[in-house]
């Protein structure tokens, strides 16, 4: 934006006379104090180009060149890459260029001068604006109207940059230029402070700070300024990460003014501390002994495994390393939802995917930060949740449970024991005993404690269990398949879904209903009781269940006694999901998966999850789901997940 703004005044001044101040903001869209900035961006581009801006006293301001020199030529050197005009095509393009231009716009602006910069009519643009005002609002941003003058963007300076960083990132470039030079210089300010007060943060961490700082700069620039407290209150709780956060932010503001020639008032310097303490490595100020964990975060840390507890029978109170994890996490955490600042996930997708039990659990968990701090965490922050939960269940899980083989061979006992030890090699953490036989001794086994035959024949008898033939030289695909066979969701498919709770078409009109429904028809086939409804709705209000793929995943906040079961509905048109309690956010869901978990499920769990989630996340079974809504696609689609079918 400012590469364009500093054009778009070379270009006036360069046309010939003289311009005001009123007449250049007037043109440009912007405030008096806006202009000088501007100007002064323009003359430090300027600096040993052979030209100047000039100023007359009664007259204003113009440019010109050293011995005649061709400003057009110049104006193409400085600056190379900024199109004469920028045109958005797609939805998404107008909306972030709509925000831009209202951030960037400080007098009003009228809904004509909108539509002809657009290209759209006024009913597209009024659509767009809506849009727009949903952005604003997740970050208490409004749209203030004036009759006769347009529209301006009202609100706090933390909140607007806030939502340039948001815009930032869901199309960067747009809003903010792509200058890679200034991106450079400000990353090499903030290593060179962090070096000295041997400060830390990650790779992802330090993206987001070095965006938010360039977002601050331009701010700056454009004369708006943060007012935020030298020594906020809020940061009692972890003042010893707040005071090494202010030290570093007063080296790295140090850094950028002299870097880039622009005095930072003292409110800039806290405005730094805080994105400082919302990305710190906490994990590295405890190895050094600058900050200590308080009993009021290992207290929420215990609420949140209790929580957890209660959903999914699954105990971690003892698990020291997750609880560590936690704790580390929330203390740079509760900065950020104190003051709304998000922190991108990169891997959010593959978590959900890869992690599903892990996400159900941090969504679990999340309902207590929700709580305590009246704030809803994001996807993104869930994620990060997700990943400590992921490391613990796989410090917990001892593995699929052992299956025991009958290996049934017709050539020699010799070769039979060739064949158990190739099978003991390639699967034995999946194997508890492996028996051999005869093909002829088949009929006199036990089967009770069998669960698979492999037999290097055909067997010509019935036996209760499946049977599947094998080589006695397994290449590596028969190696997989077999593989693959021990981790498949034996059993979880027909114990959790039934045909007389999937209802192909459901009619109502918000999700309150649509749960009410689904209560009424679980409570009439498997007789669960007002407790479990009520337990649904409280979880609903706290977190999330909308996965997305249309999809949303509610459940009982504590788990129930009982069988356990789930409730499919397929809704006969998408109805609008809201996220969770007061966050103003929905998603479009059209089929619902309602959950009743029993306790201690153990290993069935994880299996449970990942077939179902396979099932959620695939655009393409899902809308096979809508397209059929019968039973026996639900089921068939599952058992083609589970066999390892993808996209």
């Amino acid at each position: 934006m400012k590469g364009r703004r500093t054009e778009q005044l070379f270009q006036i001044l360069s046309e010939g006379g003289y311009a005001t101040a009123d007449e250049l903001a007037e043109k440009l869209g912007v405030s008096n104090k806006t202009v000088r900035n501007t100007i002064k961006e323009l003359e430090k581009e300027l600096e040993g180009k052979g030209a100047a801006v000039r100023v007359k006293y009664g007259s204003g301001y113009t440019l010109e060149c050293d011995d005649g020199g061709d400003l057009e030529k110049l104006r193409r050197e400085l600056f190379p890459e900024e199109p004469a005009a920028y045109c958005p095509e797609t939805p998404e393009e107008r909306i972030c260029y709509l925000a831009q231009y209202l951030f960037y716009t400080d007098n009003y602006v009228k809904m004509d001068t909108l539509s002809e910069l657009m290209f759209v009519s006024k009913r597209v643009l009024s659509d767009d604006l809506k849009k727009v005002e949903k952005i604003f609002a997740r970050h208490h941003l409004t749209i203030e109207r004036k009759p006769g003058y347009g529209i301006r963007v009202e609100g706090d300076e933390f909140d607007k940059r806030l939502c340039i960083a948001e815009l930032v990132t869901r199309r960067s470039g747009v809003i903010m230029k792509d200058d890679r030079k200034e991106l450079e210089t400000v990353s090499a300010c903030i290593e060179r402070a962090f070096r000295k007060y041997d400060f830390e943060v990650n790779g992802i961490m330090l993206d987001s700070l070095i965006m938010h700082i360039c977002i601050a700069l331009e701010r700056i620039r454009q004369g708006h300024y943060v007012d935020m407290p030298v020594n906020p209150e809020d940061y009692e709780k972890n003042e010893s990460l707040y005071d090494q956060s202010r030290l570093v932010a007063e080296e790295i503001v140090r850094e950028l003014e002299e870097a880039f020639h622009i005095d930072f008032p003292e409110s800039e310097v806290g405005y730094i501390a805080i994105h400082l303490s919302g990305k710190a490595d906490v994990e590295g100020a405890l190895e050094s002994g600058n900050l200590v964990i308080s009993e009021e975060v290992n207290s929420v840390v215990t609420e949140m495994l209790r929580s957890v507890y209660d959903a999914f029978q699954v105990d971690f109170m003892e698990d020291l390393e997750l609880r560590m994890s936690l704790c580390r996490h929330l203390v740079p955490l509760s900065i950020r939802l104190e003051h709304n600042i998000n922190m991108r996930n990169p891997l959010l997708e593959d978590i959900k995917e890869k992690f599903t039990l892990a996400y159900a659990m941090a969504l679990q968990a999340s309902t207590v930060l929700n709580r305590q701090s009246g704030k809803q965490m994001t996807d993104d922050e869930t994620g990060y949740i997700a990943l400590a939960f992921a490391l613990a269940l796989q410090r917990k899980q001892t593995g699929p449970p052992k299956k025991n083989i009958l290996l049934v061979c017709a050539s020699g006992r010799g070769s039979a024991q060739l064949l158990k030890y190739k099978c003991m090699e390639e699967f034995g953490r999946y194997v508890g005993k492996m028996e051999v036989c005869d093909v002829n001794q088949v009929p006199n086994v036990d089967f009770a404690d069998i669960d698979y035959v492999f037999t290097t024949v055909p067997i010509q008898y019935h036996v209760p269990v499946p049977v599947r033939e094998v080589q006695y030289f397994m290449g590596e695909k028969e190696v997989g398949d077999i593989r693959r066979l021990f981790c498949r969701a034996d059993g979880v498919i027909e114990k959790y879904y039934s045909r007389d709770l999937f209802i192909p078409s459901l009619k109502a009109a918000d999700k309150w209903e649509v749960i009410r429904q689904m209560w009424d028809v679980a409570a009439e086939k498997r007789h669960v009781t007002e407790e479990f409804y009520q337990s649904v709705v409280e979880r609903e209000r706290l977190a999330k269940t909308a996965f997305g793929n249309l999809v949303a995943m509610p459940h009982p906040y504590k788990a129930q006694q009982g069988d356990p079961f789930v409730c499919v509905a397929v809704l006969e048109n998408p109805i609008r999901w809201e996220t969770g309690q007061g966050t103003g956010s929905e998603e479009e869901v059209q089929v619902v998966f309602l959950v009743s978990l029993d306790a201690g499920v153990g290993d069935e769990l994880q299996k449970f999850y990942d077939i179902t989630s396979r099932l959620m996340l695939s655009p393409k079974y899902i809308q096979k789901l809508i397209r059929h809504r019968s039973f026996d696609q639900l089921v068939s689609s599952l058992k083609q997940l589970d066999e390892g079918d993808g996209e």
